[in-house]
């Protein structure tokens, strides 16, 4: 018990620690962690509330995302990474700077999971803004987008299949060191929200995760795609 704090500690923002941390490391692949991040945060608020209320406040935590902090979540470094591109110029490139984001309704969103309110029309139009002004390309985080944005309304297999599709996805880049790689991991496994590897078929995994997308993407959930 005497070294809990220590254990404590070695939890915490493991994937962004410091401004170090970016470097080698691409404007494009930051803003992306930072969707995938929130999007995980998102699925969270309905699969294990209490987590996402924690995760919510210790994010808010400094009140501002002014700079990258040890004792900070992933998800708050990030944040300030993308929100100060001026500070990460000489590390990431000036290609931060064409980014937008609004940290004020960032910051909205934040407060009402820290609360446990929920506005499915605010939460679906701030994560397509964010899409945009973060000129998000990856196909696997605009999918997730549609369904993790309007969570309450999707149907088991879409839950399934970007569940294990975002495992994967965190599994590349280091972000499996994230504060809530672990948490979000056990979730779905927990929740059985995963796509089961061992189904048997001579379709690679891979392809049989696409073509789950397909056929769930496509059931009922048409007016999402526009």
């Amino acid at each position: 018990m005497a070294f809990e704090f220590i254990r404590e500690e070695l939890s915490e923002a493991r994937y962004i620690r410091n401004h170090r941390d970016t470097v080698g490391k691409s404007a494009g692949n930051l803003v992306d962690g930072f969707f995938e991040h929130l999007l995980v945060l998102q699925q969270m608020r309905f699969e294990n509330p209490a987590w996402a209320k924690k995760y919510a406040k210790d994010t808010l935590k400094f009140q501002s995302f002014t700079s990258v902090r040890t004792g900070a979540t992933d998800l708050h470094n990030l944040t300030a990474i993308i929100s100060n591109p001026s500070k990460f110029k000489d590390k990431v490139g000036s290609e931060l700077s064409g980014y937008r984001f609004d940290e004020l309704q960032f910051k909205r969103y934040l407060r009402d999971v820290a609360a446990g309110r929920y506005n499915p029309s605010y939460d679906r139009s701030m994560f397509l803004k964010l899409q945009k002004g973060l000129k998000i390309k990856n196909s696997l985080l605009k999918q997730a987008r549609r369904v993790i944005g309007d969570y309450g309304s999707s149907v088991p297999n879409e839950r399934k299949t970007v569940s294990t599709r975002i495992m994967n996805s965190f599994r590349q880049d280091n972000r499996f060191r994230s504060d809530l790689y672990k948490p979000y991991a056990k979730t779905v496994k927990n929740k059985d929200l995963l796509l089961d590897p061992k189904a048997k078929s001579k379709i690679p995994y891979g392809a049989k995760i696409a073509a789950a997308a397909v056929v769930g993407y496509g059931v009922g959930r048409s007016s999402l795609f526009n």
